[in-house]
């Protein structure tokens, strides 16, 4: 797996890229959440999301070390933190937010290089992340 590889994958599981390097929660205009317009009631869901979250983003930096590879229980559970924030995420969101979200990802899966490459599909409506396509 290359470097830009594994960041890309923890940039999408933290669910901001920006919101990630700076270690805030997320918000309105930066990540998956570009285009949307969160309400104050959203935007503290979204906080205490990121809040709870926090543990397992410092036990997954604890545990990798920089140039190497990742292990198959490390991608395990970088799969598992990042379908549970998608989940987490998406579920606070409208069902018109929720397309644009959607929209968000697809284009972010695209730009790491197609759905099956790192991410799976979208999310369909109501349902939690799938898991990504098995490497070829």
């Amino acid at each position: 797996m290359s470097r830009s590889f594994l960041a890309a994958l923890a940039l999408v599981t933290l669910a901001a890229p920006v919101a990630a390097q700076m270690g805030t929660p997320p918000q309105s205009g930066r990540g998956l959440l570009a285009g949307i317009t969160l309400t104050p009631a959203q935007q503290q869901k979204v906080d205490s999301t990121w809040k709870a979250h926090q543990p397992m983003r410092d036990k997954m930096q604890a545990q990798m070390q920089p140039g190497q590879r990742p292990d198959s229980a490390q991608m395990a559970m970088l799969r598992t933190m990042r379908d549970q924030n998608l989940k987490d995420m998406r579920g606070i969101l409208t069902p018109d937010q929720q397309k644009v979200f959607d929209q968000n990802l697809a284009q972010m899966q695209s730009r790491m290089g197609g759905p099956g490459a790192v991410m799976g599909p979208p999310p369909a409506a109501g349902a939690a992340p799938s898991a990504p396509a098995p490497a070829k």
